[in-house]
């Protein structure tokens, strides 16, 4: 694995960002993603809308859905 140290700067704006950031070389051209690891709040939400009580649907029921909007 490589590593890439971040300068202050980046390093604080990669914090404030979403859940991931976009690597690009000098020209712009994208190299890949990074994401960041989930802080405390990321986790209690995720375990928050685990304990809830649905209602959940499939990927399939969500495309079939999708479909019919069209």
């Amino acid at each position: 694995m490589i590593r890439i140290v971040l300068d202050d700067q980046q390093a604080q704006s990669f914090r404030s960002g979403d859940d991931s950031a976009e690597v690009c070389d000098r020209a712009g051209n994208l190299l890949g993603y990074v994401a960041r690891s989930p802080c405390d709040e990321d986790i209690k939400e995720a375990q928050r809308r685990l304990e809830s009580d649905g209602p959940w649907y499939s990927t399939q029921q969500v495309l079939d859905h999708l479909q019919t909007l069209e």
